[in-house]
């Protein structure tokens, strides 16, 4: 059984809708079930071994890669803007503070790293003197917003946002405060894609079932063949579930087509190497990463 992670945002659902829409019609597969969460979560049911392969953030893998393999040819990537990681302030960047405090989503692993990237290269900040306070979560290390969900939770502070959250939160920015789309900030500084998840797998796991992760591997790349092929099946599924009001089918569309790449080409690896560097070069981790493919 290859018990399979699903990160609960939309930026994943186009693959996974037709690839639990293949299986279903494939009475021969048995031997996969799923598991969603936030990406932090689904990051330590990985380590855990609770889960056997998660598309998992990046700098997950960054950290484990020794113990991890991963599919080619697949990513969670933005292409330029991606529209779901914010950072939210009532004053530009340049005028925070050496010692300022920044609040984080609890659900971030990979970006609240982009930023300390971010804000050290681009704006010479001294790490070591800002503070990062994790907001709090649940146990899934969801962050809740609630009734707060507008103006009220993002207006008393810097917030870095993730996920659905930001999607909702960027419509309700307070007058005079901004909102900066870190890979944006990242491509007009890299001139390249900025990969947040890779399809991670535990070492162990690959194995001992590697014929069955070769056939989840087919069903993958023919699910994101038919997603980049089309939307317009899987956003008029997820949008008649009350959860997702807060998007119109427009705004759906260019988020996966104009935002997103699920990808992990010459472009994405090239991005995910300087980001690689970067953190290395100032202390965020202990070694370059290779890329362990299948």
């Amino acid at each position: 059984m290859i018990k399979i992670g699903e990160i609960n945002y939309l930026n994943v659902y186009p693959i996974y809708y037709y690839l639990k829409k293949a299986l279903k019609k494939d009475n021969n597969i048995n031997f996969m079930n799923f598991s969603s969460g936030s990406p932090a979560f689904l990051n330590g049911e990985l380590e855990a071994r609770h889960i056997d392969i998660s598309p998992s953030s990046a700098f997950y893998y960054i950290l484990n890669y020794k113990r991890s393999y991963i599919f080619p040819n697949l990513s969670i990537s933005s292409k330029k803007k991606v529209k779901s990681i914010y950072l939210f302030s009532p004053k530009p960047i340049e005028n925070f503070n050496e010692n300022e405090t920044i609040y984080i989503t609890p659900e971030t692993f990979t970006s609240i790293n982009l930023l300390k990237v971010i804000l050290v290269e681009i704006y010479k900040m001294d790490l070591n003197k800002i503070k990062f306070s994790v907001l709090k979560s649940n146990d899934k290390l969801e962050l809740e917003l609630g009734s707060a969900a507008g103006e009220e939770s993002i207006k008393q502070g810097i917030f870095l946002h993730i996920g659905n959250n930001a999607l909702k939160l960027i419509k309700n920015v307070p007058s005079g405060h901004f909102a900066y789309d870190l890979a944006d900030i990242w491509y007009r500084y890299t001139g390249y894609p900025f990969v947040f998840a890779l399809f991670i797998i535990n070492k162990e796991s690959y194995d001992k079932n590697k014929n069955e992760f070769d056939i989840l591997y087919k069903f993958l790349i023919e699910s994101k063949k038919t997603a980049v092929s089309g939307f317009r099946e899987a956003a008029l599924s997820i949008l008649a579930s009350d959860e997702y009001k807060f998007i119109s089918y427009e705004e759906l569309m260019d988020y996966w087509t104009e935002c997103l790449s699920f990808d992990f080409g010459e472009k994405e690896i090239k991005g995910f190497n300087i980001y690689s560097e970067l953190l290395y070069k100032n202390q965020l981790i202990s070694s370059l990463p290779e890329l362990n493919f299948v």
